[in-house]
């Protein structure tokens, strides 16, 4: 059975992926932790991360631990999606 405050967590982890507009897999990569493991959080399959690792989520968001860890918070800004630009060589010109 979850405790309140790890199913809180998965809920919130959830709210600000969704609210950031990104995928299971974007998120785990902004908050530089794995794919499975951000999953297994956001399911509340896998509970009670250790303190670096809530940092990592947390920063990944651009939050606060507190602000991790709090209710919904309507006013948190949150870093929109950006795709990254492939660095290809410009061919030279003669």
């Amino acid at each position: 059975m979850q405790t309140a405050a790890s199913n809180r967590f998965k809920k919130r982890l959830r709210e600000l992926r969704v609210k950031c507009g990104w995928t299971q897999e974007r998120a785990a990569e902004a908050c530089g932790i794995g794919y499975k493991l951000f999953q297994l959080y956001e399911l509340g399959v896998k509970q009670n991360p250790g303190l670096l690792t809530l940092e990592k989520i947390a920063q990944g968001f651009g939050i606060g631990v507190h602000e991790l860890l709090a209710p919904a918070c309507p006013k948190v800004r949150l870093p929109k999606y950006t795709a990254k630009k492939s660095k290809r060589a410009e061919p030279k010109s003669a």
